[in-house]
């Protein structure tokens, strides 16, 4: 049986990003803060995005984000691989190994949702491309693996048909429209789907020396369009991811309680402190005790520990 309200998991492209400690996380926070931890507490899922920097992380990082993610029994990860297989090719065995290690701990917590495997704008459809994404697919099994390709080349239904004897989940990717972009589908199997939302700023995407190609916040009315795409792939798929990545001034998190309340159909429980910044979010998010861990002034000395947090009623 679907769990209510879980089969369609809303999530973001990390957790420790520059837009979320000014406008997410509490002001003035307690000793030993755990970022992670104030996350989950209002999503089920975050898309892990440092490992694709280099692959320094290992499984004494996973072992801290599970403990930071204990309270929440819904809560999964899925996780980013390193550029040296997608980027720049410089990954040798050691990266290799070093992913499944980093990836051990969390898959025997069954809290692994699966790898994102994000291929540029040029990676373009050719034979020896075809190739490499076989072997690729080959290494990593049996994980579950989602690949994203960005160029319009793939975007066939004998591609379709390859990419999935190659157990490969396709990644929904939204795009500015310009010329040779994957466009935005609905296509998904094998019982899960996956939309990275990257945002729609076709003005500045090549621009992006001024930090602002994901700056875009989703209408309302195109939120209520992914969600119609959403609702296809969940039709015939027990899960579906959402990540939204248009991160800058925090518009990933605004559009993502939009998102988690048109999939619930009642309100959700949003931070003050966002809805502060974001005073729409008002009208959908949940009666806010303030005196609750969450919201509490995180100076004072009154501050009720981590414990407490644990022990809440669950939202």
């Amino acid at each position: 049986m679907k769990r209510l309200g879980r089969d369609i998991q809303v999530g973001m492209g990390g957790w420790d990003l520059p837009p979320f400690h000014k406008y997410f996380y509490p002001p003035r926070p307690r000793k030993g803060f755990r970022a992670l931890e104030f996350y989950s507490q209002f999503f089920d899922f975050v898309e892990i995005n440092s490992t694709f920097y280099n692959t320094l992380l290992g499984p004494q990082h996973s072992r801290s984000w599970l403990r930071d993610v204990e309270h929440n029994k819904h809560f999964v990860f899925t996780v980013k691989l390193y550029r040296g297989f997608t980027h720049s090719y410089t990954a040798v065995r050691k990266d290799f190994l070093s992913v499944l290690r980093l990836l051990e701990p969390l898959v025997s917590e069954n809290r692994f949702a699966g790898l994102v495997i994000q291929f540029p704008h040029s990676f373009s459809n050719i034979r020896e491309r075809r190739e490499y994404l076989r072997h690729l697919a080959r290494g990593f099994r049996p994980h579950t693996l989602f690949l994203e390709v960005r160029h319009d080349s793939w975007n066939t239904p004998l591609m379709v048909n390859f990419f999935q004897e190659s157990h490969l989940h396709l990644i929904n990717v939204d795009l500015p429209p310009i010329r040779h972009h994957m466009p935005l589908t609905s296509i998904s199997w094998g019982g899960v789907g996956y939309y990275r939302l990257m945002g729609r700023n076709e003005r500045t995407w090549f621009r992006s020396e001024n930090g602002n190609r994901y700056l875009y916040c989703y209408s309302e009315e195109e939120l209520h369009h992914l969600w119609s795409l959403m609702e296809e792939s969940r039709a015939q798929n027990d899960r579906i991811f959402v990540v939204f990545h248009n991160d800058p001034e925090a518009n990933s998190l605004v559009n993502g309680f939009q998102l988690r309340h048109l999939l619930r159909k009642k309100r959700v429980l949003v931070p003050q402190h966002l809805i502060d910044a974001y005073p729409t979010l008002k009208p959908i998010s949940s009666a806010v005790n303030v005196l609750h861990p969450l919201f509490a002034d995180t100076s004072s000395p009154d501050y009720p520990s981590s414990g407490m947090m644990h022990s809440r009623t669950s939202f």
